[in-house]
């Protein structure tokens, strides 16, 4: 889940977690290979859920994007839209680089 060798390593949190809908607080620690904290980055949070044509809904998408609150704490609020899996793409850059990626799933809560 963490950017190959060498490069920076990120975790991720939400507040409710796991996250609910409406708005949601996130936050990502961002660390270099030597575990110092990285500051200057750009963190964005996407959250996207597939269309389902069977249910005549089409594709979803929300991107959140984070402000550094201290140095390598990136902090900012994610809506979600409806309850279900979401799939969760979490990329830090800098000067234009990837420093960090992750992905993964989440299942929102709450009702439709």
């Amino acid at each position: 889940m963490n950017a190959p060798q060498g490069q920076a390593t990120l975790d991720y949190s939400s507040n409710p977690s796991p996250p609910r809908v409406g708005s949601n607080m996130l936050r990502v620690k961002l660390a270099g290979a030597d575990g110092a904290p990285i500051s200057g980055a750009q963190v964005t949070v996407t959250f996207f859920m597939p269309a389902m044509p069977a249910m005549g809904m089409a594709a979803m998408r929300t991107v959140a994007t984070l402000n550094e609150k201290d140095v390598g704490l990136y902090e900012g609020e994610g809506e979600v839209q409806m309850a279900g899996g979401w799939q969760v793409t979490v990329l830090a850059t800098k000067g234009g680089q990837t420093v960090a990626q992750k992905q993964f799933s989440v299942t929102a809560e709450g009702s439709m």
